[in-house]
């Protein structure tokens, strides 16, 4: 049984779910990846090809399984200055390294790993340090001496101009002390891994002990006891790991089953108490309050943002968003309302002038701009008066008029049981305005807009495929601000 780089990273996250993907495979035949986690996937590959731009000259290991380990070792043997994807198995270990430099003083080499990330990461289960200590001694298995070991990540206050500058594009950080510090723990968790492959299936796992958005794959089959909604899933329960740990302990995994609701408190125990009650706790006082603070024209504003971890055009760094598009519904006091819009279709010059021209032409920051999260679109505005200095006052009277209608709902003042402790418009909108949707159309989330734009504006996209992109990110954008006047008026008729 094979045991590569990301099989020791699963096995420190949740060990349960690496024995499930090596003894049970058929439970993951049904998990698709999301397009985000495909993009993440993409961004490490572009990343580990643009920094080999620091090495010229080195070769690249193109092979693949046993090739790649005989191809490797001819390098190895030639003392081949520079390999991309040096490959090793042994001990039934497999990797491949990003980049080995040789050093002829020291007859050793240097190991890299490249990571398209802004820093170093040092938690599980992107533990970049023992990421490179697992390699380091996978390499070493084969005879080869590391000398030296270190990481090349992202420059996070690199901004493109023209050409990119790969010596300011990325950073190179020596973790040689620290890996080596590592490594003893490193190697011993390599045996275990062996070991514990061996094993006969073990009941439950270690993400009984963590919130929803922190399980692995696996965690209902491994945890039949946990019910679909469960403590899991209350607001926050990471914030609370001594109340949540001795629950588990219990094994109270129900809402009803809590035995101390009197210690929860805020958002935790709105949510309880919406659930037990099963029907919505709404403050309409202070749903009152905070909407008769706004001002008419109600501008229903909502960005679509592109990042990638190579910035792609001026002014912009890795993984910072571009804002591509925006729609708005203008909503007068008298109740009418419009619609406009502006999507980036041709990227030229300066990327986002155009829009910025078109939102001063759309909004009159004496009305209030209505988002969903705001501080997504503020920091966008702020990014964009960066940019555009002459339209920077209006962007910033913007900023400080805008109002979060999530705040309704983040700060309880309507708590609706369906919710699950969530304030996320994808779980109000179908509890509030459930004729309301976005299964139907092409594009439903947000990660899958940046995706189909970068294909949109690609040279190699058909023009019929382009125009049906296009046309599937203004309605997908404009379903977003349509979904918040929908729910700014269910707010009203309740006041």
């Amino acid at each position: 049984m094979q045991i590569t780089k990301t099989d020791y990273l699963e096995y420190t996250f949740c060990k349960k779910n690496l024995w499930l993907k090596k003894h049970k495979p058929e439970l993951f035949e049904d998990v698709e990846l999301s397009d985000f986690e495909k993009k993440i996937i993409e961004e490490g590959n572009v990343a580990d090809e643009e920094a080999r731009n620091l090495f010229p000259g080195g070769v690249l290991v193109d092979s693949h399984g046993q090739d790649a380990v005989d191809d490797t070792k001819q390098y190895l043997d030639k003392k081949q200055e520079i390999i991309f994807q040096a490959t090793f198995a042994e001990d039934a270990f497999f990797i491949r390294a990003d980049i080995l430099v040789y050093d002829k003083e020291k007859d050793g080499y240097e190991l890299y790993e490249v990571k398209a990330t802004n820093s170093i990461k040092r938690k599980e289960p992107h533990h970049h340090v023992n990421d490179l200590a697992f390699q380091k001694g996978v390499i070493e298995k084969s005879g080869i001496s590391i000398i030296k070991t270190g990481v090349i990540h992202l420059n996070n206050e690199y901004k493109k101009l023209g050409k990119i500058d790969y010596q300011k594009l990325f950073i190179t950080e020596d973790l040689t002390d620290e890996v080596l510090e590592a490594q003893e723990i490193v190697n011993q968790q390599m045996s275990d891994i062996k070991e514990w492959l061996g094993m006969p299936e073990q009941k439950g796992c270690e993400c009984l002990y963590r919130g929803t958005n922190a399980q692995c794959t696996t965690f209902a089959y491994s945890n039949p006891d946990v019910p679909e909604y469960s403590v899991h899933d209350i607001n926050r329960i990471g914030a609370s790991k001594k109340m949540f740990y001795e629950w588990i302990d219990k094994g109270i995994y129900k809402l009803e089953d809590i035995d101390n609701p009197e210690a929860l408190t805020g958002a935790k125990k709105a949510q309880y108490n919406a659930y037990t009650l099963n029907k919505p706790i709404v403050n309409e006082v202070a749903i009152k309050k905070t909407l008769d603070k706004l001002v008419f024209p109600l501008y229903f504003f909502d960005y679509e943002g592109f990042v990638s971890a190579i910035p792609m055009f001026d002014g912009f760094g890795a993984y910072e968003q571009i804002p591509f598009q925006y729609s708005l519904h203008i909503m007068q006091e008298n109740g009418d309302i419009e619609h406009r819009e502006f999507l980036i279709t041709d990227p030229q010059g300066d990327l986002t002038h155009p829009l910025v021209e078109r939102m001063k032409e759309d909004i009159d920051p004496n009305g209030t701009t209505i988002a969903w999260y705001s501080s997504y679109e503020k920091q966008r505005n702020t990014k964009l008066a960066e940019l555009h200095p002459d339209y920077a006052e209006f962007l910033e009277n913007i900023n400080e008029g805008m109002f979060d209608l999530m705040t309704i709902f983040s700060k309880n003042y309507y708590v609706d049981p369906a919710f699950k402790g969530s304030a996320s418009i994808k779980k109000v909108l179908p509890v509030i305005v459930p004729e309301l949707t976005y299964k139907n159309l092409h594009i439903s989330k947000g990660d899958q807009a940046s995706e189909r734009w970068e294909k949109m504006i690609s040279k190699d996209t058909p023009e019929a495929e382009k125009k049906q992109i296009e046309k599937d990110l203004l309605e997908y954008c404009k379903l977003d601000t349509w979904a918040m006047v929908e729910i700014y008026r269910f707010l009203n008729n309740l006041i």
